[in-house]
């Protein structure tokens, strides 16, 4: 009688590595850790040093680009506007696409297609042209919103030159441009509920706000956490073409914020480690916000 040797082998012991696996997942982590990772390490370096990326050698500062940074009455003001940004890229591409998607849902038959190929032309259209469509929109005296506003007889602003409407103009045309993206994504994850559940809700009693807070948004959670982030993640990125093609962060500074700044000093005023600086606290900030938000929809989900 032959025997069978059984082996009892014990969770996480004796296992080898799936060399497959490890092949598979290689190239994409080796393309993080140049692209991604490196960068990072790289910039913090860059941080600790003074550099006008032209002098052969950086000269090391230790800490004195960040003090200079926290000491600097400019970088408050770039800090208040960078959280500026932050709060109207999350009105535009997180509360407005959310509230479009419910009332997209409420038109039927054409005209919801309809509904949704306009609110998505925007995306299609590339971020500069976009922005000199609106450069020509906000012209003083001369542009269409001013002749507008003189045939009812008011005296339009002037947009990207008075510091009490700049900053909103250009945030107005970097929400206006990827507002349909984070709109198709809501709209998909509306569409994709359980209708049995939401009629199961309806049949309790569940309307109005009851309904929106104690059903819907519960169970659009993953896709409302995504949508926050994305918005507050990408709202100072979207705001920068528009920047650089309308105002270059005039009004004396009044519409740029941290990220544009960054480029300004390393590609305009080739102060690198300042920009590295700045970058690094950029990043450290961000992160701080994530991670945060995370934090509260794990401890909400627990």
């Amino acid at each position: 009688m032959q025997r069978v040797a059984v082996r009892q082998r014990t969770p996480g012991m004796g296992r080898r590595p799936d060399l497959e696996g490890i092949l598979l997942v290689a190239p994409g982590f080796g393309l993080l850790l140049v692209f991604v990772y490196w960068p990072l390490v790289y910039n913090l370096w860059l941080s600790l040093h003074d550099w006008n990326l032209v002098r052969p050698q950086a000269e090391f500062v230790g800490l004195a680009n960040y003090q200079a940074l926290l000491q600097d009455p400019l970088f408050s003001q770039l800090l208040r506007q960078s959280l500026l940004y932050m709060g109207l890229a999350a009105l535009g591409n997180f509360l407005l696409p959310l509230g479009l998607a419910l009332l997209t849902l409420q038109v039927g038959g054409r005209w919801a297609e309809f509904y949704q190929s306009l609110l998505f032309a925007p995306t299609v259209v590339a971020v500069s042209v976009a922005a000199l469509v609106w450069l020509y929109l906000y012209l003083p005296a001369a542009g269409p919103l001013a002749k507008l506003a003189g045939m009812v007889g008011i005296e339009a602003p002037n947009f990207l030159s008075d510091p009490r409407y700049a900053l909103l103009s250009v945030s107005l045309v970097a929400n206006w441009k990827f507002l349909g993206f984070h709109y198709l994504i809501a709209l998909a994850a509306l569409k994709s509920l359980p209708r049995e559940v939401l009629e199961a809700a309806r049949v309790d009693g569940a309307e109005g706000w009851v309904f929106l807070l104690k059903v819907l948004f519960p169970l659009l959670g993953p896709t409302l956490l995504f949508l926050f982030l994305s918005a507050l993640a990408s709202g100072l990125e979207y705001a920068f073409v528009p920047i650089d093609v309308m105002t270059q962060g005039g009004p004396f500074g009044h519409t740029s914020n941290l990220l544009y700044a960054v480029y300004q000093e390393a590609f305009r005023f080739f102060r690198s480690g300042v920009a590295a600086a700045q970058a690094a606290l950029l990043t450290l900030g961000l992160g701080l916000i994530i991670l945060g938000q995370l934090h509260m929809m794990g401890r909400k989900h627990a």
